[in-house]
């Protein structure tokens, strides 16, 4: 009997420490008036959720009391990992998303054009993590970039027609158009 409720309890912890899923269903594209690149290729550049740091017992519990919980300063520069899926959902690549624990720029990565599925880290309101399915659109010359950190606004005027947004109302990148 104890070893049965301990392992309910097992699975219990299991299911409370995974992140949730979730899927969004309109595709980020290339900005309506970016840049473009004289090359047959497109560009992915994906700003997934800040890697979280390493920290000594003593300097976690002297943040927790500091930023009252919020634990900003847990959060390094760098951003989590992710991985490419063709448009059925086979997995095409996996992405380290830096170079190293102090590189706050994520990697640019070059695609053939079409549409692609991005499984990554994202950051929502609160720091609460998920894992999101979010569809891109990689056009020729193009750069998409998908921005799942938190709180980018686009610096154009824009309506809410125009741009992608997470579950929580964050935008996580322009519509694509295609």
């Amino acid at each position: 009997m104890a070893s049965i409720i301990a392992a309910s309890g097992l699975v219990w912890l299991a299911g409370c420490a995974s992140t949730p899923n979730v899927a969004i269903r309109e595709p980020v594209g290339p900005a309506p008036s970016g840049p473009e690149k004289a090359s047959g290729q497109g560009y992915l550049e994906v700003y997934s959720a800040r890697q979280k740091e390493p920290l000594a017992e003593n300097l976690r519990e002297w943040q927790w009391e500091y930023d009252m919980g919020d634990n900003a300063l847990a959060y390094g520069l760098a951003h989590t990992s992710y991985i490419i899926r063709t448009e059925n959902g086979s997995v095409l690549r996996y992405v380290p998303n830096s170079r190293n624990p102090t590189d706050s720029q994520p990697t640019v990565v070059t695609l053939p054009p079409g549409r692609y599925q991005v499984e990554a880290q994202a950051e929502e309101a609160g720091r609460q993590m998920v894992t999101v399915l979010l569809p891109v659109l990689i056009e020729p010359g193009k750069t998409t970039v998908a921005h799942l950190s938190g709180h980018w606004k686009p610096k154009v005027q824009f309506s809410d027609s125009d741009v992608v947004r997470l579950p929580d109302g964050q935008i996580a990148g322009w519509l694509a158009r295609q």
